[in-house]
């Protein structure tokens, strides 16, 4: 394993985007993420119940791909407000987004504090955001505040710690999958949504797991940069450096025979405002 196989990206800096020394490789995996989940946002948009002439908050919009789709779906006479923390995800969401005709309008904010008056959207929309913050729980609250009633809230975030990978070293699969899981701040908030829907005073609350198989060691690391969280456990000590490389070659040589098995379980939540 060398030390440029996962150059200089880490997890955990999707919780301060603005301070990462490279933001461009960031833009970069969020495209290649996007693309490949494309299909599945999609197919939560569903959940959202909207209608021509709605009002949607999207947090934590990243590129914008989910705010241009929605604009379409609330069009005539609606809009998205979408809201990142991070100015540069914000500065390439406009980017992005000029010269359609679409009413979105991008703008920093941050999913603790939502500045918006209360019952202000039809729904809100939140994807791979949670696990980024520090307090989950306050941001689902927030966005059930600024939902009017009958309005939904609809989420989609990982748990990374249910990620399984055929390899033949258990002790070393274990490890990897701890490295990543700790390189995350909420890791585990695609297991507690149910709780926090909930508990933010939601109803209806229904829970849609999404396995995501893959068959590919290339795509996978693509997605969740298993490289570098074999990178941080060897840096940590929690493995060694002979062990890392023997587990990645295992994997490498699984893929290129078409045996590579992995899998990682994502949840949805919707809940309804009563």
């Amino acid at each position: 394993m060398s030390d440029s196989s996962a150059g200089g990206f880490k997890a955990g800096r999707f919780s301060n985007l603005d301070a990462a020394d490279e933001a461009s490789e960031y833009v970069k995996y969020l495209e290649g993420a996007g693309a490949r989940l494309r299909l599945l946002s999609r197919a939560r948009y569903s959940l959202l119940n909207l209608r021509p002439g709605d009002q949607v908050l999207d947090v934590g919009c990243g590129l914008g791909d989910d705010a241009r789709e929605l604009a379409a779906m609330v069009a005539p006479g609606g809009r998205v407000i979408a809201i990142d923390a991070s100015a540069a995800m914000v500065a390439q969401a406009r980017r992005r987004s000029a010269g359609l005709e679409m009413a979105v309008e991008f703008a920093v904010g941050d999913a603790h504090e939502l500045q918006f008056a209360a019952a202000s959207f039809a729904a809100c929309w939140s994807e791979r955001v949670l696990q980024h913050l520090a307090d989950p729980g306050r941001a689902i609250a927030q966005m059930a505040r600024v939902t009017r009633p009958g309005g939904r809230v609809v989420v989609f975030e990982p748990d990374h710690s249910t990620l399984v990978i055929d390899a033949a070293d258990r002790a070393t699969t274990a490890a990897v999958v701890r490295s990543l899981a700790e390189s995350i701040r909420s890791s585990w908030v695609g297991r507690a949504l149910f709780g926090l829907f909930k508990a933010s005073g939601l109803e209806e609350v229904r829970i849609i797991p999404t396995p995501i198989l893959s068959h590919s060691w290339t795509d996978t690391n693509a997605l969740l940069r298993l490289d570098a969280a074999l990178k941080a456990a060897v840096e940590r000590g929690t493995l060694t450096a002979p062990a890392a490389a023997q587990w990645l070659a295992d994997v490498e040589q699984r893929h290129a025979a078409g045996f590579f098995f992995g899998c990682l379980l994502c949840f949805a939540a919707v809940g309804r405002k009563p």
